[in-house]
């Protein structure tokens, strides 16, 4: 019955959902635009990263808009505290992304090991799955599918967080001699397992939507 008065009183036009869907392209953009410079030359790297910016603006544009609707719209999909919770999380994903790149010139990184890139690989998965459940909650009509897509994000995070403790091992083997380098890597890897954090944390708030109207 609950979600029956939802659907009733939902806005015609779903503009959220659009928002919502939006953001998670961007999100998918930027995440693909880093990867791709992770694994490009070094003197191609930084001015690939540096695509992300303007993706990032476009991303915070829609964010702006969605509060801006928030106030607009005495009527709302689900929660309103859920729809700028999930806003929130959303743009820190892409904040993050473009954050790590921009470190990633400033510190003038020229290789990475194989953990980093496979922390990569898994949060490009992670944004991609929760932008298949972002798009399932349009009709709320396979709640199913939504469930699926955020346990593939509660799954990319766990395989993030063993390789982040495997990064910060091989780091002191490796490079205990040398405290800078040490310093500034630690800093990319804690960013990059940041990444997957706040993948997880969109997931939970759309997880929460669904079992409010399911």
């Amino acid at each position: 019955m609950a979600f029956s008065l939802l659907k009733l009183f939902q806005p015609k036009d779903k503009v959220f959902y659009g928002l919502f869907e939006q953001m998670t392209e961007h999100i998918v953009q930027a995440s693909e635009k880093f990867v791709e410079g992770m694994k490009a030359e070094s003197e191609k790297r930084f001015e690939i990263h540096a695509q992300t910016k303007p993706i990032e603006h476009q991303a915070d544009q829609v964010t702006h808009q969605i509060y801006v609707e928030l106030g607009k719209n005495f009527i709302t999909p689900f929660d309103r505290e859920d729809i700028h919770a999930l806003a929130s999380a959303l743009d820190d994903i892409v904040d993050y992304i473009d954050e790590v790149g921009h470190k990633i010139k400033v510190f003038d990184y020229k290789e990475f090991n194989h953990h980093l890139y496979q922390i990569s690989e898994l949060n490009d998965e992670s944004v991609k799955a929760l932008r298949e459940a972002i798009y399932e909650l349009r009709n709320m009509k396979n709640l199913e599918k939504v469930n699926q897509a955020c346990l593939k994000v509660h799954g990319y995070e766990s395989k993030v967080d063993l390789l982040y403790n495997e990064a910060l091992g091989a780091l002191i083997r490796e490079h205990k001699d040398n405290a800078a380098y040490m310093i500034i890597m630690k800093d990319l890897i804690e960013e990059l397992e940041l990444i997957s954090d706040k993948c997880q944390d969109a997931s939970n708030i759309i997880e929460s939507i669904v079992i409010k109207y399911s």
